[in-house]
């Protein structure tokens, strides 16, 4: 109780949030016809977020204020210290490579298990992972945008991926093989860097569960598929790597290409603008800032240069079609798909599901709504759970991604779409920081895995 009259700004923050949401959802409660269990998962869905947002600001608020943390390095000795060890880029890159090679192994053996012949084990391979948006992306690597029959929907799918494919092209003379290359080639180099940024705040072993559990959670198969998952996540890594290590026109550069490659990059304005905000008050408290004036403006103006990439979609799509918002009208009248709330897409996903289950539609039950309603309340529970325990920075990011990535009005890829969103697993590598937690987490991730795979593998409505 004493807590609670002290903290006057802490007190004003919950208030002006339990408000809002109770507003926001009260509204929607009021104005929604629909099931009395689709209104319950759309309450617990609010609920979440709400407890998400309210930790995560209690410990930013806590964290603004503190001292910094020392290094993890300040706690090790001169043989830990060593380049093998406090960077095992080489055991990073062997995990990679066993990994990719285990999703290819278990794709193609659960595929051949289905009963289907393709004629070889090349034939096999593209059958197994030339899926969901995946023929969309090579269609524009080898024609670009068009304007004319099915492929003018293509306009909807952003180009830094289909550019890669096509620039690598010149060496494989192949399409999917390119884009396996760049999703392969990406996931490694992310994989490395998820490290880095890890180690920036946590001890080598939390680091190394962090980039276990962005490659074995249920839907990281993406990263191994030619799609755009691997780009945009080492982009994005790129981006906040840079950014906490000062270097605001270099990373704020590639979270504009991160833009250019999903529309959500944009998203890192989020991440970058509270850790701007964070060096800026540090400054202010202990008197630098008008020594460090310039510096913060510039660093200010470079956050300017990530919406860069969405406004070169933008122009591609008025080049194209003559019209910048070409996309949002292709996605509105052809996919149904537009802006809303995502405790909505809570109601309505746990509303199908039902409805598929009552059906007896297990593959859809099973391979769509089950995996989207697990991924988007698991991500709420597990960022609830860590949220001090993690950056204000990451967990600004993850809820601004949140709200725009699981808002879509028919969303049926939010395991994908949150696979990419890193401070999940740097979440779970927080949690999970007993052996038997760890033990549980990686054979709960790496079961989710191989059956979420084999389902995408055979056909079932996995996007």
């Amino acid at each position: 109780m004493n807590w609670w009259k002290e903290n006057k700004l802490q007190r004003r923050i919950y208030v002006c949030a339990a408000a809002l949401t109770a507003a926001a959802f009260g509204w929607y409660a009021l104005t929604r016809a629909g099931s009395l269990a689709g209104l319950v998962a759309a309450g617990l869905s609010c609920l979440l977020f709400a407890l998400c947002l309210l930790r995560g600001v209690d410990h930013a608020l806590c964290f603004f204020t503190a001292e910094p943390l020392p290094s993890p390095d300040a706690r090790l000795g001169r043989r830990s210290l060593r380049r093998d060890k406090r960077h095992p880029w080489e055991r990073i890159v062997l995990f990679m490579l066993i990994t990719r090679l285990f999703l290819f192994a278990v794709g193609y053996a659960f595929h051949a298990a289905g009963g289907v012949y393709e004629g070889g084990i090349w034939d096999t391979l593209r059958a197994c992972w030339l899926k969901s948006d995946s023929p969309s992306y090579l269609g524009i690597a080898e024609n670009w945008y068009v304007t004319e029959g099915d492929p003018r929907f293509h306009i909807v799918f952003f180009p830094l991926y289909p550019i890669c494919i096509r620039a690598l092209n010149f060496l494989t003379g192949n399409s999917f093989v390119s884009a396996m290359l760049v999703s392969s080639f990406c996931a490694i180099a992310a994989a490395i860097l998820m490290y880095e940024l890890a180690a920036l705040d946590y001890e080598r072993e939390a680091a190394l569960r962090a980039v276990k559990f962005l490659f074995l959670t249920p839907a990281a198969f993406f990263f191994a598929a030619p799609m755009t998952e691997s780009l945009f996540l080492l982009c994005s890594l790129l981006c906040v790597y840079l950014v906490r290590k000062k270097h605001y026109l270099w990373g704020c550069l590639f979270g504009a290409l991160a833009a250019f490659t999903r529309s959500v990059g944009v998203l890192l304005l989020a991440f970058v603008f509270v850790e701007w905000l964070y060096g800026l008050l540090r400054a202010r408290r202990m008197g630098t800032l008008p020594a460090e004036k310039n510096t913060r403006i510039r660093q200010g103006i470079c956050m300017l240069l990530v919406p860069l990439g969405l406004a070169a979609y933008v122009a591609i799509n008025y080049a194209v079609t003559g019209d910048p918002l070409k996309f949002m009208q292709y996605q509105r009248e052809h996919w149904s798909q537009g802006f809303g709330l995502f405790f909505e897409t809570a109601a309505y996903q746990t509303e199908y599901a039902l409805s598929t289950a009552a059906e007896g539609n297990l593959r859809q039950l099973f391979g769509l709504w089950l995996p989207n309603l697990a991924y988007s309340f698991g991500a709420l529970g597990l960022m609830a759970a860590a949220a001090k325990r993690l950056r204000p920075s990451y967990t600004a990011y993850f809820l601004a991604y949140f709200v725009i990535a699981i808002g879509a009005t028919w969303l049926l890829s939010a395991p994908r779409y949150l696979a990419a969103c890193f401070p999940l697993a740097l979440a779970l590598a927080a949690l999970a920081d007993t052996r038997r937690k760890d033990a549980l987490a990686t054979f709960l991730s790496l079961a989710g895995l191989v059956a979420y795979l084999a389902m995408y593998v055979n056909g079932y409505p996995v996007y």
